[in-house]
């Protein structure tokens, strides 16, 4: 993953401190079947196929075993995600608290971290878990973190597997990569470790693991079931004029947000307090259907968290892998990573946050209107729309010259013609069986069993400025 850390003119270091730390409906294969579920998954010669295209190591022998499997596989996509979790193979876990580390990455160590496997889990029995991520705030550490959201789940807690990740970095929270990384790297370590249910993967943090929470899901939203953000504000390197100017990114995932009423320092004009309201006024201004903002009366930066609260948005917080429409705005190529479409390459350089900027204006403005136009002016941008009826996909895409387009047939009728355009230009039209090599390619790279690609296109489109 690319390292990058910028404090400049959006963020300037004083303020850190200072604020503290489808499933488918009628989807069908190309030859046609439908995609509905039923009570039970048939093994037999599909699971024995699995089972060797996940333990087999030779590509070549793999893609062979993938084009078996499309002989034999059931005609319900379902179905075959309930196969995938029943053939994958995982290790023993003991139900006990574990203490584990994700691989490094490039020059960045790995992440140490905790996870708690539940009495009633089995590796092998096929059965696909939900995950909670808690990140611990300044500070604190994973194991102080885990006792914390034990306690917030309560009767709850058996029903997940808990993990709480080490923050890689000391201090307060700052908004550079590694810190919006790490829960994206243990969730999928945690993917190969264990059987989940990736449409049920909830984050949530306190303090500097609130500000994780937010940094996090504004630029992977497609990853998360759901985002419980505490004591927290969606802090980015955009600084206060970006409270509210990527929160379209999550609009399709479920967000909880906890803070309290007078959660500000002594001498501060803007604390966690009047920020979180600022975001929370700005979701309910995009109509954000899966957003709940909690304010608590009278409490400061130590709130009593609403436990029966929290529990229940928690256990029905549920990912949309596919959303049918979506707009990702971002200033880093790396950071369009969002749902089905996103950034490979850009038509401008990322955008530089610690470097001067200038704004010509007809009218006067004050230093947050022109920051924020600044920022509109530097945006990469992807909007989709998928049109079920018409079986098509229209991408429009802004600051980009590359892009990467994967297909389900969770979202698109593999048995019809498909089109997918992106700023006018056609990447696809016609028929296209679906690619069980790179399917199951990407269910064994991943272990997210829920999102199903089908076909994956990576295309230069025509640069579109603003």
């Amino acid at each position: 993953m690319a390292r990058w850390r910028a404090i400049g003119l959006f963020l300037p270091a004083w303020i850190l401190p200072a604020l503290l730390g489808w499933a488918a409906g009628s989807a069908r294969a190309d030859d046609g079947r439908e995609s509905s579920p039923t009570p039970e998954t048939a093994i037999g010669r599909p699971g024995e196929v699995l089972r060797a295209f996940f333990t087999e190591q030779d590509v070549q022998k793999r893609a062979l075993l993938a084009r078996q499997f499309a002989e034999v596989a059931p005609p319900q996509w379902p179905v075959v995600i309930q196969m995938l979790h029943r053939t994958a193979p995982f290790p023993s876990l003991a139900p006990k608290t574990h203490a584990l580390e994700t691989p490094a990455d490039g020059d960045a160590p790995g992440v140490r971290y905790l996870m708690r496997i539940p009495p009633a889990y089995r590796h092998d029995a096929g059965v696909a878990w939900p995950v909670v991520i808690g990140c611990h705030g300044t500070g604190g550490s994973a194991g102080g973190f885990m006792d914390y959201v034990e306690v917030m789940l309560g009767p709850d807690a058996d029903k997940y597997v808990i993990v709480c990740p080490e923050a890689p970095t000391v201090g307060v929270y700052r908004p550079e990569a590694s810190m919006i990384d790490y829960p994206l790297r243990v969730l999928d370590d945690v993917r190969r470790r264990v059987n989940v249910d990736s449409n049920r993967t909830v984050l949530t943090g306190y303090s500097k693991g609130g500000y994780t929470t937010w940094g996090t899901v504004l630029f992977s939203p497609g990853q998360w079931g759901g985002a419980a953000p505490m004591a927290a504000w969606p802090m980015t390197e955009a600084g206060t004029a970006g409270t509210t100017f990527y929160l379209e990114n999550v609009l399709h995932l479920a967000v909880q947000a906890h803070w309290g009423e007078h959660d500000i320092l002594p001498g501060q004009t803007q604390g966690i307090n009047t920020l979180s309201r600022q975001a929370d006024d700005g979701m309910k201004a995009l109509g954000a259907a899966r957003y709940e903002g909690i304010q608590y009366a009278g409490q400061g930066h130590q709130i009593d968290l609403d436990g029966p609260r929290v529990r229940g948005f928690i256990a029905g917080a549920r990912r949309d892998p596919f959303p049918a429409r979506f707009r990702m705005v971002f200033h880093r190529v790396s950071l369009g990573r969002a749902w089905y479409v996103r950034a490979v390459t850009g038509s401008k350089p990322d955008f530089n946050f610690a470097a001067r900027q200038t704004l010509r204006a007809d009218k006067p403005m004050d230093a947050q209107e022109a920051r924020r136009m600044i920022l509109e002016r530097e945006a990469f941008e992807i909007n989709v729309t998928a049109d079920a009826g018409k079986n098509s996909l229209d991408i429009r895409a802004t600051n980009l010259r590359e892009i990467e387009v994967e297909l389900s047939p969770l979202r698109m009728d593999f048995g019809r013609a498909m089109t997918v355009k992106a700023n006018g230009l056609k990447l696809l039209d016609g028929t296209q069986a679906v690619d069980w090599v790179e399917l199951l390619e990407t269910a064994r790279r991943t272990c997210d069993f829920e999102r199903l690609v089908g076909l994956r296109l990576r295309r230069g489109i025509p640069p579109k400025a603003r």
